[in-house]
C-alpha cells in the first residue's frame, strides 16, 4: 500500500508541479497572483466541491458503482482541453526569441 500511495504522490507531485509554473507564465505580470488564484480556486471549487453530489447521482442513475470515473474523465478532458487551447501554436510574432 506504501508503494501505491508513494507512486500515486509521485504522479500528483509531477502534473501539480507543472501547473502551478504554467497557469503564472501564461497570465500578465500585473495580474498573475489574482490570476492564479482565481484559475486555481474556481477550479478547485467546481470539480472538488461537485465531485461528492456528481458522484452519488451517476452511482444512482446507472446502478454502477464504478460510474464516478464517467465524471473523473470528463474532468480530465476538460483539463486537457485547456491545456490544448492555452499552449497551442502562437503565431511566430509571440513566440520569445534567443535575446529575451
Amino acid at each position: 500500500m506504501l508503494v501505491v500511495e508513494l507512486w500515486l504522490s509521485f504522479l500528483y507531485a509531477s502534473y501539480n508541479g507543472a501547473m502551478v509554473v504554467a497557469l503564472t507564465e501564461v497570465m500578465p505580470a500585473e495580474v498573475r497572483t489574482a490570476g492564479f488564484s482565481l484559475a486555481y480556486s474556481l477550479a478547485t471549487a467546481l470539480f472538488g466541491g461537485f465531485t461528492p453530489v456528481a458522484s452519488m447521482w451517476l452511482i444512482h442513475v446507472t446502478g454502477d458503482k464504478a460510474a464516478p470515473g464517467i465524471w473523473i474523465s470528463g474532468s480530465a478532458v476538460c483539463g486537457l482541453i485547456g491545456t490544448w487551447l492555452v499552449f497551442r501554436a502562437r503565431p511566430s510574432d509571440e513566440r520569445p526569441t534567443e535575446d529575451n
